[in-house]
């Protein structure tokens, strides 16, 4: 049997595969719903005002994101007990359950009350299981990578994030522009939904054929696993949970700032028709995906402090004059180019908050403790970045409000990253702190 470098080599790239179209089908299911929200609006909720729809389809897209911290609690504990391949084959069949059923639910017109209710239950279930999909990809990803490629891993997840982010609005502006606004808000609306049976299918097959991490497998071998996973981290961790918890909040509200709550403030505008505008963010976000592996490359070259504070002091500096150009631009292509931009810095900000938060953990909990921080982080950030950016303009009257969101987070980030010390590198079973840079000359530490 062949056990030498070629078979290290396929087992990491169908790893690596796995990794990211778990990951892709897990964006599309959670994102999906966003570009859906002016067609499910009415469908839920018609109580004749569509801002007040809008608003309370937002809180519906919220209530996934308030799950999220127990499906990583109830996830990480397992990924930690019995390993990350079987927990991924299991949040991911959920994931695909919960999106099925959402786009099979009766509306108000036929249920009444108890189609919101319905929503908000099957959006709490996939919002359960991402919090154990999304953590478990970036942990499984980290630990099939080394001290000399750290970043370049930690890139599989938010590559397989954004293919399904990009594929979401690709599905619905398609879908929009073959039925028309009209059909969509009647059925529609439940094809992209429905989507997610043949792709959650085809992920299955690439995940039944993936081996345990290389880490977790050594530690398996070594009889060296945590008895109580959660307990040992708020014990022991408590500092970096924290620290995750920031980190993913500066992600997770940069990030759906731009793809959930833009694509409803451009609509708002009344510029552009749905259709284009989420064909747009699809397009632009395909595009910018390699930036992604760059990122990546460069949190292996300078480093993720560096290379995160330096995104955001960008990111910020461009936010009020690209949100004054989506607000009060009618030319597809100059709302396309302003999209473009700001998705090439805020695609490079995952890696390094990902290469630094599993880092922050050794392998035998740290499932648990990058699914409790990851996740928090993403109920304060991505959960309710979007609603608390549209409640700001709203109460403010200053559509440009929500860009105070954007620098608050800036500042966290980095503040955090530079505070953060990943320590771990044990990617064949053995802790130990590190102390060099990427190159071996000093410098601040890389995690696996």
């Amino acid at each position: 049997m062949n056990t030498g470098p070629t078979s290290a080599r396929v087992a990491r790239r169908r790893a690596a595969l796995a990794t990211i179209f778990g990951c892709t089908v897990e964006a599309y299911d959670f994102t999906v719903f966003t570009y859906l929200v002016i067609f499910v609006a009415p469908a839920f909720f018609p109580d004749g005002d569509p801002a007040a729809a809008v608003l309370s389809t937002l809180l519906v897209f919220a209530a996934g994101f308030v799950a999220r911290p127990l499906g990583g609690i109830f996830f990480g504990r397992l990924g930690d007990r019995i390993g990350r391949r079987r927990t991924l084959l299991i949040t991911i069949v959920l994931m695909g359950v919960s999106s099925v059923v959402m786009g099979m639910l009766p509306t108000y017109s036929v249920v009444g009350i108890a189609a919101p209710i319905l929503l908000v239950v099957a959006r709490l279930l996939q919002g359960f299981s991402a919090g154990g999909e999304l953590s478990g990809a970036s942990v499984y990803a980290a630990e099939h990578g080394t001290s000399d490629n750290a970043g370049r891993f930690n890139t599989l997840q938010p590559i397989g994030f954004s293919l399904g982010a990009a594929l979401a609005p690709l599905v619905v502006g398609i879908t929009a522009s073959v039925l028309g606004t009209e059909t969509m808000t009647q059925w529609g609306w439940r094809v992209p939904l429905l989507l997610v049976l043949p792709l959650t299918l085809v992920c299955l097959a690439l995940r039944t054929r993936v081996a345990e991490s290389p880490a977790f497998a050594a530690l398996t071998e070594q009889q060296a696993g945590s008895a109580a996973p959660l307990r040992e981290v708020f014990a022991r961790y408590r500092g970096a949970v924290l620290q995750c918890i920031c980190l993913a909040l500066v992600n997770g509200l940069i990030a759906y700032l731009l793809i959930a709550y833009l694509p409803v403030y451009i609509n708002g505008a009344g510029h552009l028709e749905p259709g284009p505008v989420s064909l747009i963010f699809a397009g632009v976000g395909a595009v910018t995906i390699p930036l992604i592996f760059v990122s990546g490359a460069l949190v292996d070259r300078v480093g993720p402090k560096r290379l995160l504070c330096t995104v955001l002091v960008v990111v910020v500096v461009l936010i009020v004059p690209a949100m004054a150009v989506l607000r009060n631009s009618s030319s597809i292509v100059g709302v396309a180019l302003t999209v473009l931009v700001l998705l090439v810095f805020t695609q490079m900000i995952a890696p390094p908050v990902l290469a630094t938060s599993t880092g922050l953990f050794p392998t035998r909990i740290r499932y648990s403790g990058v699914a409790v921080g990851y996740m928090v982080g993403s109920v304060l950030g991505s959960g309710f970045g979007p609603y608390a950016a549209a409640k700001l303009a709203a109460s403010t009257g200053n559509p440009y409000a929500p860009a105070l969101l954007v620098v608050a987070a800036a500042v966290l980030g980095c503040v955090v990253i530079v505070v953060a010390k990943p320590r771990y590198v044990d990617i064949a079973g053995e802790e130990a702190k590190t102390a060099g840079s990427p190159s071996g000359k000093g410098g601040e530490a890389l995690s696996i």
